[in-house]
């Protein structure tokens, strides 16, 4: 019977040793994804998070968020689907902030649930108004006063009208732009030449919708260069919400963002892993005693 118990205790032992090694592991194993708020590449937003900005793993959450309080940052690769849409239109229209930005079909989608036709022209490169290089294109948003960076804008021939908000501003890049339809990152002959929009500013009741046809805005790689506009945006106590919707049915990735919050280590998480030591403590010391 002794050594029954002294061999249930080391299964225990052992299997919450196991435990606590994968949970740390997950925890410390990087997860590099565009727009992953705990990401240190190029495209993701640690930086941002490192700005005291919180994120939902949920588009519905939006709902319990005081819109006209909120900065909602929604980067992505993947299409909004229409419930999706209407989630951050009902943001919007309650007085929210909302600052788009990421792969073309994903702010194509955005123009298409607006009621906009958008076609994709290509990528925009700008050889003189640039930071560093032609994929980072300054643009002056006049809106706010203030010059941001683009990183690897493109643009879309935008036609028709919304129903489900006025247009009211647009940024355009430099005269000196041009769009690189082949991609080869020179200008060809026959190849559009010019300013082109780049920026939309749509009011939704009384909120914003900032459309930056862009693949980063707000990441790594140039938050540093619109860390102005950023603060522009959440003066008067605006708080940073970063949407993590699109990581939802990846669970490494969901995992961790349940984990961490923007102050640290979640207090839940916390409490787990204390459970789980003091237990395997407990263990150990009956396994001894006895």
């Amino acid at each position: 019977m002794l050594m029954r118990n002294h061999s249930f205790l080391f299964t225990v032992n052992l299997a919450l040793l196991a435990i606590l090694v994968v949970v740390s592991l997950i925890i410390v194993l990087p997860v590099n994804y565009d727009y992953y708020v705990l990401s240190s590449s190029e495209y993701g937003h640690r930086d941002l998070y490192g700005q005291e900005a919180s994120w939902i793993t949920s588009i519905t959450s939006l709902r319990s968020l005081n819109a006209a309080r909120t900065v909602l940052v929604l980067a992505r690769n993947t299409p909004l689907d229409s419930a999706e849409l209407e989630e951050i239109y009902g943001f919007a229209s309650r007085g929210g902030i909302v600052v788009t930005y990421g792969s073309r079909e994903f702010t194509e989608s955005i123009f298409r649930g607006l009621g906009f036709e958008a076609t994709y022209l290509g990528f925009i490169r700008d050889p003189v108004f640039s930071k560093s290089n032609p994929l980072k294109v300054l643009v002056e948003l006049s809106y706010w006063n203030i010059t941001v960076v683009l990183d690897t804008p493109y643009v879309f021939n935008i036609t028709g009208t919304s129903s489900r908000g006025e247009l009211m501003y647009t940024a355009n890049t430099s005269i000196f732009s041009f769009v690189d339809e082949n991609n080869n990152k020179l200008y060809d002959i026959g190849e559009l030449l010019g300013d082109f929009p780049v920026v939309y500013i749509v009011r939704v009741n009384s909120g914003l919708l900032v459309i930056m046809c862009a693949h980063g805005v707000f990441t790594n790689s140039i938050l540093s260069n619109n860390i102005l506009w950023l603060e522009c945006l959440t003066n008067r106590g605006k708080s940073i919400v970063v949407d993590q919707s699109e990581f939802k049915s990846n669970l490494l990735a969901h995992f961790k963002l349940l984990v961490f919050t923007s102050r640290g280590a979640s207090p839940l998480f916390v409490l787990v892993v204390s459970i789980i030591i003091l237990v395997i403590l407990y263990c150990v010391y009956s396994y001894k005693s006895s």
